[in-house]
């Protein structure tokens, strides 16, 4: 009963306003092509916009999965499965991107390469610009997720099976025929997750107005439109990619849990013999130069001084000046960086305990699987603006449901409680008991509860996706040897479910945490007065171009994050010797 509680507060409630806001709801603006096209929309032919938004969406997706995914299977394939030289370093470089979130990596490669409106760094004029700028800086922060989904895929393929292949076939053609052929679930995953982070997000496509159906959401949102037009631009994605997410579900829930993913079986790693120095410096030079140009571009805008565009003079570099940029930029981002770890730790122990919950009761067959599978597709398609006006709606103290008229959530929690507990207590007592629920919603509505919301339901169908074959890949008999020792379901979680599965967590809890750090669509919406995160600080700046402060800003970020990486790394060496 708890845990539907808990289902209920993070998604069925903003589900259930959602719909009941889009029939019963005062419809705003004047029409924009989806449900109610004005007479100008006709007139002038925008009625097809749904099809122009869709087509972009589309070329959107496609053209970030051919950039990353191409790279990152030939960067987890030499990294994950061969001795090339310098991997274990870039192994680390590419988990450390892991925690770059995605307004930093606009910020990079815009200032670098981006339309700003200024002499770029390289003396160039712009580079990344509409579409294949948008997609190119999605496959970008992307990449690094490519990598280590396929090569945890690569790395758990049966060596037994490549063995014996490699007596018939030379050890190319045992990669493409057979450890491919067996990693075919990383890769639909990899290339699945990178569909629904750029279809969802309008972080970049808002920088260089690309309109997407998460950028029109946006748009929608911020013209004041109500929520039937809202929830009608985000129907068209949610169909597409709610449908490929459930079917994705249930081929995962047909499979046989002996067959998914294991830690304990691993590949063996493939001597390149001559050639692993020259394709490590191969390797080096083409991550190196991904990090280096962004880099770049912001140590060149951060201590950048002078220059007169009316004149023609061009700004220089100085080395007060960066200095002095650090130091502003160190003093304005360290209150919301420290807000920005604080709710985004938060949110990822909210958002496993929820999702190792949820694997635990879904690991068979049932009710609570169906359930879980499509609360899956929901939040994984599910545009991210969209996502935050429904937390919006559910837990907005009153519901406006036409001209000047306001129901407010106190009323309605009154009369479910009399109709449900007339027999319990009296209505009297239910109405007093529906007040001091809407008034702990309104409190609860002007609060940082609501950011560590928007971060849960963000980032909550990954951590599902990391848990999920974690759970159900515990073998049957650890349940039967704990019953037989008289644990109950409290004390197989205790003592199978939790020890068996920490590696999962350890690993749910990590992305959960790097994407509610960088989570902007949703916490933009419902964040209140007087909480600023850094994503937003970020946010509010990249519109006034990628000057010499945000540069600062982002250095500062990136050494953060550095920083935090290193000392990780040295943690856990630690641990692995003691």
């Amino acid at each position: 009963m708890l845990l539907f509680l808990a289902w209920f507060f993070i998604i069925g409630a903003p589900v259930l306003a959602t719909v009941l806001s889009a029939r019963w709801g005062v419809v705003e603006g004047a029409g924009g092509g989806f449900v109610n096209p004005s007479v100008s929309d006709i007139e002038a032919g925008r009625v097809l916009r749904p099809l122009i938004l869709a087509r972009t969406s589309v070329l959107l997706v496609l053209l970030t999965e051919a950039i990353a995914l191409p790279l990152g299977i030939i960067l987890a394939g030499l990294l994950c499965r061969t001795d090339v030289w310098g991997r274990r370093g870039l192994l680390g470089l590419f988990a450390l991107a892991l925690f770059v979130p995605l307004p930093l990596h606009a910020t990079a490669w815009l200032g670098a390469l981006g339309n700003v409106g200024r002499s770029q760094a390289i003396g160039s004029g712009p580079i990344l610009v509409r579409l294949p700028g948008a997609g190119f800086v999605h496959a970008m922060a992307a990449l690094p997720w490519v990598v280590l989904l396929v090569g945890v895929g690569l790395r758990t393929v049966e060596p037994e099976l490549e063995e014996t292949a490699l007596l018939d076939m030379p050890r190319i053609r045992v990669f493409w025929s057979v450890t491919l052929r067996r990693s075919i679930g990383a890769l639909c995953g990899a290339a699945l997750a990178v569909a629904v982070l750029t279809a969802g997000d309008m972080t970049v496509t808002d920088l260089l107005q690309v309109r997407t159906y998460a950028e029109e959401a946006y748009l929608q949102l911020q013209l004041g439109q109500g929520p039937r037009t809202v929830a009608a631009v985000a129907l068209p994605p949610l169909l597409v990619l709610g449908t490929l997410v459930l079917i994705a579900a249930r081929g995962l829930m047909r499979a046989d849990p002996a067959r998914l993913a294991s830690a304990a079986l691993r590949g063996r790693t493939w001597s390149l013999g001559r050639w692993r120095v020259p394709l490590g410096g191969l390797v080096v030079l083409v991550a190196g130069n991904l990090v280096a140009v962004p880099l770049y571009g912001l140590l060149w805008r951060a201590g950048r001084v002078g220059g007169k565009a009316a004149l023609g003079q061009v700004p220089h570099w100085s080395s007060a000046g960066f200095v002095g940029t650090m130091h502003r930029a160190f003093l304005d981002v360290v209150q919301p960086l420290l807000t920005s770890l604080i709710w985004a730790t938060t949110a990822a122990s909210v958002t496993v305990v929820l999702a190792w919950a949820l694997a635990w009761v879904s690991r068979r067959p049932g009710g609570w699987r169906w359930l879980v599978a499509g609360s899956l597709a929901l939040l994984l398609a599910v545009p991210g603006p969209i996502a935050g006006m429904a937390l919006g709606l559910a837990y907005h103290p009153g519901w406006v449901v036409g001209p000047g008229e306001v129901i407010h959530t106190s009323v309605i929690l009154a009369r479910l409680l009399g109709a449900s507990t007339f027999w319990l207590i009296p209505m009297q007592a239910a109405e007093h008991c529906g007040v001091a629920l809407a008034q702990g919603l309104s409190d609860f509505y002007d609060s940082p509860g609501m950011v560590v919301l928007a971060l849960v339901v963000r980032t909550l169908p990954y951590a599902l996706l990391v848990l999920w074959p974690a759970v159900r890949a515990i073998p049957p008999e650890h349940f039967d040897a704990a019953a037989v020792d008289g644990y109950g379901c409290v004390g197989q979680v205790l003592k199978v479910g939790i020890p068996l599965t920490r590696g999962a967590i350890l690993a749910s809890w990590g992305v959960s945490f790097a994407l509610g750090l960088g989570e902007l669509p949703a916490s933009n919406r419902v964040s209140p007065p007087g909480v600023e995160t850094l994503s937003l600080v970020i946010w509010s700046l990249l519109h006034t171009g990628v000057e010499s402060h945000l540069a600062g800003v982002a250095l500062v970020m990136l050494g953060v994050i550095g920083s935090a990486g290193l000392l990780a790394a040295w943690a856990l060496g630690r641990l692995s010797k003691a």
